[in-house]
């Protein structure tokens, strides 16, 4: 049997038996009775489109980073469930808005070089807390929403070299310093990162120290171009936001289907020109009834 049914059957199976122990409750706000409740999902239904997004202060060389939700609220803990408290079901809540925020980093990357994605690495001690490595599972899910001919592979390039402290509770320079040439590009993946652009993905920035430390890991093997994009930003500080830009040549992403919100509602990608006589399409999502 494929990895992916195998894991989608075990995955099942958990689910159904903890429903058995434990009543099914919201990962957003604890209600009880459903995984993923209405009044939360009409908060990620109502996100505006993905848009960039800084720290304050930026630290040296973070790429540009593409995010499509704020990190407070239902959804941070939606993430936080998801992530380490083995609520893996509510990757179908998460998907939809990491989709929204690779498309407008993939509409960014320099045209005619190779893109990969390559997600942040985990602690081996998180991975065997966790049992398995949900940012690349959340990934694929996320790009399932594109049509094959337009998904990037996924390449977990990125590895730690070095042990590094828990990022919670350090202040950004401390991040920084934590995390200072702490990760490197295994030697089987250098060929797939070098000469391209390499879009980095995280569920959270915070202060981008880990975005940038990927960025400057994939640049020393090579990569020519790193972008990163995130479920989620934190709002302590914000950056200006800017449109996704698309050029000529990404029309062809126009016929990504619509991507399933949790509520009657449904986003569409869409592609329309900037106006002013600039040919130049922008890509936007509408909200239509499922």
């Amino acid at each position: 049997m494929p990895g992916g049914l195998l894991n989608g059957l075990r995955d099942g199976l958990l689910a159904a038996a903890g429903d058995l122990v434990l009543p099914t409750r919201c990962g957003g706000c604890d209600r009880q009775g459903m995984p993923w409740c209405a009044d939360c999902g009409r908060a990620l239904a109502g996100a505006p489109a993905p848009h960039r997004w800084m720290p304050t202060p930026a630290p040296p060389g973070l790429p540009v980073v593409w995010t499509a939700l704020a990190y407070q609220g239902a959804v941070r803990a939606g993430l936080v469930n998801w992530k380490d408290n083995g609520r893996r079901d509510l990757a179908r809540v998460l998907a939809p808005p990491l989709t929204e925020a690779l498309l407008a980093a993939l509409l960014a990357c320099p045209d005619g070089r190779p893109v990969v994605l390559v997600p942040t690495p985990s602690a081996r001690s998180n991975v065997r807390r966790r049992g398995d490595r949900p940012l690349q599972s959340l990934i694929r899910r996320a790009l399932a929403a594109l049509p094959p001919a337009d998904r990037p592979r996924v390449v977990p390039a990125l590895r730690l070299a070095r042990r590094v402290a828990d990022q919670a509770g350090l202040d950004s320079q401390d991040r920084a310093r934590n995390l200072a040439g702490a990760m490197t590009v295994a030697p089987r993946f250098v060929q797939q990162v070098r000469g391209g652009c390499c879009v980095v993905v995280d569920d959270v920035i915070t202060t981008g120290a880990t975005l940038t430390e990927a960025a400057r890991a994939l640049s020393a093997a090579g990569a020519t171009g790193v972008l990163a994009a995130t479920v989620a930003a934190t709002q302590r500080h914000t950056g200006p936001a800017s449109p996704v830009v698309a050029t000529a040549e990404d029309h062809r992403l126009g016929s990504v289907p619509p991507f399933p919100l949790t509520g009657p509602e449904q986003r569409v990608a869409t592609f329309a020109p900037l106006g002013g006589g600039d040919t130049e399409p922008r890509l936007t999502f509408r909200r239509e009834p499922g």
